[in-house]
């Protein structure tokens, strides 16, 4: 059973921001790993609808960042934002590797 970690006062779905109802169906989601859109509605006080539109952005959002990361560097005053494959990622850690390995194996 899903508790009301958000009450509402009223039986009128209240109105959040996007991102104000992601965090409100994560979560309830934490708590517990299965709900329904019903259930996850009753407990966010949220409208079905916007549950359905939350899982949906989730679901798309997760996918896109399957195979991809996004990173945040900070240039100065501004920050840059990168989008790379996860295999760079990974061949880079190697590469890092490698050097201090040579490295090493030259001392």
């Amino acid at each position: 059973m899903i508790t009301m970690p958000f009450p509402n006062m009223s039986d009128e779905p209240i109105r959040v921001s996007l991102p104000e109802a992601i965090q409100r169906v994560l979560s309830v989601l934490r708590e517990t790993s299965t709900a329904s859109i019903a259930s996850l509605s009753r407990a966010t006080g949220l409208d079905r609808r916007t549950v359905t539109k939350v899982i949906d952005v989730i679901m798309e959002v997760q996918s896109n960042l399957q195979n991809l990361e996004l990173a945040k560097l900070k240039d100065g005053k501004r920050y840059i934002i990168r989008l790379q494959e996860r295999t760079e990622q990974a061949r880079a850690l190697f590469d890092s590797v490698r050097r201090r390995l040579g490295r090493t194996r030259k001392e």
